[in-house]
């Protein structure tokens, strides 16, 4: 998580602008980044020390959409905060889908 905050407010201005013809670097990133958070969100409040007390489905729900909400914020800090970034939705749809798919990823390799 701090390296994803780290990251996502550093000046843009002081970041690398890398990109192939079809991709940017920057969203392979994001979805990596993103699927080893909901990954490890999921195993530490499931596998770990921390118990939540809610069901398979409702654990999964809390921390997708936990994932999203922190992928919008850093967006608009991003926006309003940082020099040289900006808002950008594909952010946050590449965000999102990469913490869906750490949770596909966590359901398939982790029984619980």
């Amino acid at each position: 998580m701090g390296i994803i905050i780290v990251l996502s407010l550093f000046p843009g201005n002081k970041l690398p602008d890398v990109e192939f013809e079809w991709v940017k670097i920057d969203n392979i990133f994001h979805l990596g980044f993103y699927s080893i958070l909901s990954f490890l969100m999921l195993l530490g409040f499931n596998g770990g020390e921390i118990k939540m007390n809610l069901s398979k489905t409702r654990l999964y729900i809390v921390i997708i959409i936990a994932g999203i909400v922190i992928g919008i914020s850093l967006e608009l800090m991003q926006e309003y905060l940082i020099p040289f970034r900006f808002y950008d939705i594909k952010d946050i749809i590449i965000n999102s889908f990469g913490t869906v798919f750490g949770s596909i990823i966590y359901n398939r390799l982790v029984k619980i």
